[in-house]
């Protein structure tokens, strides 16, 4: 007989780590914003539409004259977002067509399902992780 068993963990960062996490956050959901933005106007001018790695490219370009403080945290929360944006955008054409209820991607609001992702070099070491630009973060394990 085979079981399953699943742990669920929590982080549980220090001020500093908090700090940076809502960082990353604030930049996913500016990237986020940003890129949405530009492609409401692209279209509404050019009849054009772009894409993530486009996107990216032109926000590499503003980051060091505009948006400095985009070095601040690690390249992978606005990469995500922006990818996260083509996904919503892919979603809401796909529902188009089959009839379905999938809307127009929304604008993201500051502390409404605060999020981001990472990828990378993420190692889990005991009991806590550590993540790309914000070191080792504790672990709490919630009981299930």
């Amino acid at each position: 007989m085979k079981i399953n068993l699943a742990n669920r963990y929590e982080l549980d960062p220090n001020v500093m780590q908090r700090i940076s996490l809502a960082k990353h956050a604030g930049v996913a959901r500016f990237t986020f914003n940003w890129a949405l933005q530009r492609r409401i106007d692209l279209y509404n001018k050019e009849g054009k539409s772009t894409n993530a790695m486009e996107q990216h490219r032109e926000l590499n370009i503003l980051k060091g004259t505009e948006f400095p403080w985009m070095y601040e945290v690690s390249k992978c929360a606005p990469q995500e977002a922006l990818r996260d944006l083509d996904r919503a955008f892919r979603n809401f054409f796909l529902s188009i067509k089959k009839g379905g209820k999938i809307g127009f991607p929304k604008f993201k609001k500051k502390g409404m399902r605060d999020s981001f992702r990472l990828t990378g070099a993420i190692k889990i070491i005991g009991k806590s992780v550590q993540l790309p630009r914000l070191g080792v973060i504790r672990l709490k394990e919630i009981p299930a």
